[in-house]
């Protein structure tokens, strides 16, 4: 009988430690949740309109390339400097994948950082990209029916889903919609404290050409 109770204590010890061993190396196999991500404000400052001055394609940009994009009405900076139409936005690009480096999903991460206002010196600015699409003219097919519209790429988590306004609800051709109403291109949402701006093509190239007009929101 006393016999049987080691016997009946030892197996017992031993489902212990072998349920521990489990338990412990379960654990060292589950990586601790990451930390949320933490994002740029984004800024309640004046807002500038401008239309991309050269070519820039995720297909063959490379970090640190210019992004020039010129103004084509007047505005004014935070602390009320005059912005004239004609006035020149740079800024470079921080990180880029072609569709085929990324398996059908290509990236476009840049910023703006100066303006130069029309017969004036450069001046270091802070902003973000909060709407980018084709120019809203009477041409323009971007609409409710668009890629972007029927929430396409736009409506990705992570991407600003409010897209799709009709063409004729515009203003004038540069009254954009907030997020981006290129087909198949997401605008991101959340950014960085480097004030990065990024955009996701789904199975396309982001092209950026003189017909794409950028809204950019100052701190």
């Amino acid at each position: 009988m006393n016999r049987a109770r080691k016997y009946l204590h030892r197996a017992f010890a031993i489902l212990l430690l072998g349920f521990a061993a489990f338990s412990t190396f379960g654990k060292s196999q589950t990586p601790d949740p990451p930390a949320p991500a933490t994002a740029a404000q984004i800024p309640a400052g004046p807002v500038l309109v401008a239309k991309i001055a050269e070519n820039l394609s995720s297909k063959n940009a490379k970090a640190g390339d210019i992004v020039t994009a010129k103004t084509v009405e007047p505005g004014k900076l935070t602390d009320g400097t005059a912005v004239p139409k004609g006035s020149m936005l740079t800024g470079k690009v921080a990180g880029v994948r072609s569709k085929k480096q990324g398996d059908g999903t290509s990236l476009l991460i840049f910023r703006f950082d100066q303006i130069e206002p029309k017969g004036g010196t450069a001046i270091p600015i802070q902003c973000l990209v909060t709407a980018i699409g084709p120019s809203m003219g009477p041409k323009s097919s971007i609409g409710y029916n668009s890629v972007m519209g029927r929430g396409g790429a736009g409506s990705t988590v992570g991407l600003d889903p409010a897209t799709g306004a009709d063409k004729w609800a515009a203003k004038d051709e540069n009254d954009i919609p907030r997020g981006s109403t290129i087909p198949g291109v997401g605008l991101g949402r959340l950014t960085n404290p480097e004030w990065t701006t990024a955009l996701r093509g789904t199975h396309t190239e982001i092209d950026l050409d003189s017909d794409v007009v950028v809204k950019v929101q100052l701190k």
